[in-house]
């Protein structure tokens, strides 16, 4: 399934189930019940409807929250010893060492660092993340939330290197995040002149960059999914399906295949959430 890739900041969670506790749930009537929880549901989008922000962004604000309310162990009980190929995760929030060598042992070979947010500014956590991951012996990559209303996007980018430079950070190609519509502007063209001044600014640089993207996210933004510019970076999709493997690939953007496919947004072990990736080979 391909998912809009937005959620509310603060994530209330309704169980379903009518259980001994809930004596008043087991006598009403079926329509009665209906009544109720339809009731419940809307008042959840009530108090958090207007706080979205992109869930690639911010998804991770509260580790191993899928652990704790129990819903994504079915899924992940499928996924504690990976197969040997080539799977990773990316994280928004910050890890240390110990959390990295653990999602290495499930063979999660590669980490993708946040190393710049949405609001226009270097994610400070980057350093440390990109350090432990490497310590754990992790392939370390880097993505980059970009901010269309904030600045130029040479600007950007060489704030985030000044940055890396500064900290010594080592990280073996830098993806661009394009996703959530909300963060651009309402013009196509403007979007486009944005989106072609990262490419531009990694290219001058003598920077390895990727595209991280979806379908989905990439007609909105840019106004058609035959948009192309920069189709001959590597191409890392969303499509949210849980399945490892690119079957079903539908081209967009100029790419004819994708080298990275984000597959599943549940991973919830070594006390942490992560995003899990998968490839035919390991990401360069």
């Amino acid at each position: 399934r391909q998912r809009a890739k937005v959620e509310f900041i603060n994530t209330f969670v309704i169980d379903i189930r009518c259980t001994p506790q809930l004596a008043f749930c087991i006598t009403m009537p079926s329509i009665a019940k209906a009544t109720f929880f339809a009731a419940a549901a809307a008042a959840v989008v009530s108090v958090d409807g207007a706080l979205l922000r992109s869930e690639h962004e911010d998804r991770h604000a509260t580790a191993n929250d899928d652990a704790n309310y129990g819903w994504s162990e079915s899924m992940n009980s499928t996924m504690v010893d990976f197969p040997t190929d080539y799977y990773g995760v990316d994280v928004s929030q910050p890890y240390g060492e110990s959390t990295f060598k653990c999602l290495k042992g499930l063979n999660l070979k590669y980490a993708i660092i946040r190393c710049y947010e949405s609001v226009g500014k270097v994610d400070p956590a980057c350093a440390g993340s990109a350090a432990a991951a490497n310590s754990a012996g992790m392939d370390v990559h880097a993505y980059m939330f970009p901010c269309p209303t904030c600045g130029g996007a040479a600007g950007q980018v060489s704030d985030l290197l000044s940055y890396w430079e500064e900290h010594k950070v080592n990280v073996k190609r830098l993806w661009l995040d394009i996703e959530g519509s909300q963060y651009w502007t309402s013009s196509h063209a403007s979007n486009q002149a944005f989106y072609e001044g990262l490419v531009k600014a990694c290219k001058n640089e003598g920077l390895k960059c990727g595209v991280y993207s979806s379908a989905s996210q990439w007609g909105p933004i840019f106004g058609s999914t035959s948009y192309s510019y920069g189709s001959d970076l590597p191409l890392w999709f969303a499509d949210y399906d849980g399945t490892p493997s690119f079957d079903g690939w539908a081209k967009f953007g100029g790419w004819s295949k994708p080298t990275l496919k984000q597959f599943t947004d549940a991973g919830s072990k070594c006390g942490c959430s992560y995003d899990i990736s998968w490839g035919p080979d390991l990401p360069k």
